[in-house]
């Protein structure tokens, strides 16, 4: 978890909410009242968020206490508490529409990332980020997936060379762009991976010698990944994208492929649901 980046993106999600700052909360009161409170879910899934939202509580310090009642990884059902707070309300209140997303959004992909890693799980395989990824949000979505058991492979642009079709096109050729990249890296390439996406069967015959480190099969059809691994012998693992989990077919278990990706995860999140809720004030 890389903390410095989880802060840099709260703090550039609260200047586009909150802006100069939360206008209603300080008109009800331009000081902060001690507020008491809990988040609870309103349906039903795997949590995940909590290292992020500790986080966003960190800048109310002292003025807010917050008593978790869940850790990332635990089940949760609607009614469920998630936390409780006691201290500066309005921390809680300016952020509110911030803490549901997070809660939604990281629960929702770590509930669906189960699903699909138990259900791999039972024919040999290990479930993937896929490449449909979220930008800048995939810094929130790698803690989310590994919480919901996944298994997070690459991490920004930096940590290996991923050549698309798009950069193929780019070069010119193949061999033009594997040939510039060998001569740009030079010894480093024992260290670098070089990773290539192909997209259908034709190409990965033309791919499966060169020197790559893994192949990425995205966007195949069924007839094609049956010709990949009953016909073409691939050379090295590849790793197996698919559109969406009930694409995966009992026959594959024995493919000659260790790792698969479901796009549609993180293309199609189902938020779990959650409110806060204030403790009414005696009068």
């Amino acid at each position: 978890m890389d903390i410095s980046q989880i802060r840099t993106l709260l703090k550039w999600m609260q200047s586009i909410e909150l802006g100069p700052g939360d206008l209603t909360t300080e008109t009800i009161s331009p000081y902060a009242l001690h507020s008491a409170g809990s988040a609870t879910a309103l349906s039903n899934g795997l949590f995940s968020g909590r290292e992020v939202l500790e986080i966003l509580f960190e800048e109310s310090g002292r003025q807010l206490a917050v008593n978790w009642k869940v850790r990332s990884g635990d089940s949760v059902k609607a009614g469920d508490v998630l936390f409780e707070f006691n201290g500066n309300g309005a921390d809680v209140l300016k952020n509110r529409r911030l803490i549901h997303w997070i809660i939604g959004h990281m629960s929702g992909l770590a509930t669906a990332t189960a699903e699909a890693s138990q259900l791999l799980k039972t024919s040999g395989k290990l479930l993937v980020q896929g490449v449909s990824v979220n930008p800048i949000f995939d810094v929130f979505d790698e803690l989310a997936f590994e919480t919901g058991g996944g298994i997070w492979k690459r991490h920004g642009l930096m940590d290996s060379i991923y050549v698309t079709q798009a950069h193929i096109h780019y070069a010119g050729s193949i061999d033009k762009c594997l040939g510039q990249i060998n001569q740009e890296i030079g010894d480093t390439r024992k260290t670098l991976k070089i990773e290539v996406e192909i997209n259908s069967a034709e190409q990965f015959e033309r791919f499966n010698e060169l020197d790559y480190d893994t192949l990425h099969l995205v966007g195949l059809t069924d007839e094609d990944v049956r010709n990949v691994f009953e016909s073409l012998n691939p050379v090295k693992k590849p790793i197996l994208h698919l559109a969406k989990l009930g694409h995966f077919k009992e026959s594959y278990a024995d493919y000659f492929f260790k790792y698969c990706a479901i796009e549609e995860l993180h293309r199609n999140i189902v938020l779990l649901d959650s409110q806060i809720v204030f403790q009414e004030k005696s009068t």
